[in-house]
């Protein structure tokens, strides 16, 4: 029989086991946290980051990103001293040169260098022509000396007042094209014409300027062939030479940032002038093309000064270009009567031989807004013509063309009575 003492004995022998069990239990996160840091002081102690790379790795790739940035910076610093020293070189104004960024910089000094091959080949040109007036002098057999400018000596061209006589001379402003399209030189009064600036427009292409329907006519006149066929060439001597010159004269609308009140507009905005570009493309002997050539904008009709001179008329016409206005200084001229004119085509008042170009012109004149013909001859009404210059331009009204303004300039009047009036139609 089993004593109350030993029950008692073997309860407290169980509670003792229980209670061991117990603190094994607590005392093993401690004992695991501690073996933590013990195996962390020991990774620590053997160079090791708390994600277990080296330190001595870390360490060198912080050098090297490090030495990375310097260079990157040294070389950035180098290229603006680069780029500082190309800017002043170029042939621009102090204010204009502090404007430009590295990418204007670069496209101005590419169009630059290109302007400096042009004159190589117009240097050609001018001692080509020098020869013609020698040979042409010689046979002529004209021994008076003539006053004539030196081709050396052109000093007088840098003081201000001979270029404020050249701009005003041209009437426009002077271009230069690559065979590419690209802007090679343009005149600083280009921003009186169209508003933009001489910085903005050099180097750039002239397809970002020009309305997109003009543009196969521009590449057209850059070509050498035009229509499959070869333009004639009008000199020989500049054939001998290598050098060749072929005229151009062409519409281009292009964008104008102006508006009527005279402010400026960003060229997202800009609207479209016409521009009546004439030059010539040189070509040299290794097929490198340059058209140099001049651009004067087609004054509007309410723009021009009244009132006109005694040589010049208006005419008003429908979209079939019948005359629906005629001027009464055409009874001075030409002898006619308004009511002579009224409801009657001008293609039946002018000379046969002018009709091709002149239904050309206002064909053009139709699609672009505006337009000006060549010299035509202009029927008078008891015989004989006048050689008339005609500026045409569409009259909108709200935005659909409603007629046709033309200002006609007379150039020469014939008094000839006797000579043969041809017409491709029958003036009644």
């Amino acid at each position: 029989m089993v004593s109350l003492i030993e029950t008692i004995d073997a309860a407290a022998a169980a509670q003792n086991q229980r209670n061991g069990v117990i603190a094994a239990a607590s005392s093993s996160p401690s004992s695991s946290s501690s073996a933590a840091k013990n195996s962390g002081a020991s990774s620590g102690g053997s160079g090791l980051t708390a994600s277990g790379k080296p330190k001595e790795k870390r360490r060198n790739n912080e050098k090297r990103k490090e030495k990375s940035r310097d260079a990157a910076r040294c070389r950035r610093s180098k290229e603006t001293e680069i780029f500082m020293e190309l800017s002043q070189v170029l042939p621009l104004k102090t204010d204009d040169v502090s404007q430009l960024d590295k990418a204007s910089v670069m496209r101005i000094t590419i169009a630059y260098l290109k302007i400096r091959d042009m004159f190589q080949l117009v240097n050609k040109v001018r001692d080509c022509n020098d020869l013609i007036k020698r040979d042409t002098d010689s046979n002529n057999g004209d021994e008076k000396i003539k006053p004539k400018l030196e081709i050396n000596d052109e000093e007088w061209l840098k003081c201000p007042e001979a270029s404020q006589l050249l701009k005003q001379t041209i009437d426009g402003f002077l271009l230069v094209l690559s065979n590419e399209g690209d802007i090679t030189y343009v005149t600083e009064n280009i921003v009186d014409y169209l508003g933009i600036t001489k910085i903005d427009a050099l180097g750039q292409q002239i397809w970002e300027y020009t309305h997109q329907c003009d543009h196969a006519e521009i590449k057209e006149a850059l070509n050498l062939k035009r229509n499959g066929i070869a333009d004639k060439i009008k000199d020989e001597h500049l054939l001998e030479s290598g050098i060749t010159t072929h005229h151009r004269d062409l519409f281009v609308r292009m964008k104008c940032t102006l508006t009527s009140r005279g402010r400026s507009i960003n060229i997202k905005s800009a609207s479209y002038k016409v521009i009546h570009i004439t030059g010539h493309l040189t070509v040299n002997a290794k097929g490198e093309r340059l058209l140099v050539a001049i651009g004067r904008p087609i004054p509007h009709p309410s723009n021009i000064e009244t009132p006109l001179g005694t040589s010049t008329f208006l005419t008003k016409h429908s979209l079939d270009m019948k005359f629906t206005y005629v001027d009464d200084k055409m009874l001075g001229l030409l002898g006619y009567k308004p009511n002579d004119l009224l409801d009657t085509s001008l293609f039946g008042c002018q000379h046969g031989a002018d009709s091709e170009r002149l239904m050309a012109t206002f064909k053009s004149v139709l699609s672009k807004g505006q337009g000006e013909t060549c010299r035509y001859r202009f029927l008078g009404k008891y015989g004989g013509y006048c050689w008339i210059v005609t500026q045409a331009t569409v009259v909108l009204d709200k935005l659909k063309p409603q007629s046709v303004v033309c200002v006609n300039y007379v150039i020469r009047k014939s008094n000839e009575t006797s000579l043969q009036i041809l017409s491709l139609f029958v003036f009644v």
